[in-house]
């Protein structure tokens, strides 16, 4: 099973949960790609994905696409060590409940990464290359 994530690349919480989950154990192949980029727009040409989406999407090797909760769900399915965790909230009793939480994580996420301090990859380019200004959060100056 291959799937892409498009992910916001301006969220540092996002870049952080992308190289979170490059590094797990998965049976999918796993494609991480910034919504509105080139290469979304090349691979994705019918899917409207701006580069701040409000919702995570995934899009499987066969063209199906997963927005919001199914596509965090998806992700974690993707992951051998969450699998389970991945059926039992996909379930009924349980979906409610997940899909409140990850609404929250969409929202917030920008909040969240300037919280728990973490830039996107967006922000590190930014910074390697020598531009000091981070439009994204009005930051003069990243913070590690």
């Amino acid at each position: 099973m291959k799937l892409y994530v498009l992910y916001d690349h301006g969220c540092g919480l996002c870049s952080h949960l992308v190289q979170w989950m490059s590094q797990q154990h998965t049976s999918c192949e796993l494609h991480f790609v910034a919504a509105g980029s080139a290469d979304a727009r090349a691979l994705f040409p019918d899917l409207h994905s701006p580069a701040r989406p409000e919702e995570l999407i995934v899009v499987s090797g066969e063209g199906v696409v997963y927005r919001g909760d199914d596509a965090y769900i998806m992700c974690l399915y993707a992951l051998d060590s969450y699998r389970s965790l991945a059926v039992r909230i996909s379930r009924p009793a349980f979906r409610p409940l997940a899909r409140r939480v990850f609404s929250m994580i969409s929202t917030n996420r920008l909040r969240l990464s300037d919280f728990l301090g973490l830039r996107s990859d967006e922000a590190m380019t930014r910074v390697m290359l020598g531009k000091t200004s981070d439009v994204l959060d009005g930051r003069d100056s990243p913070t590690w």
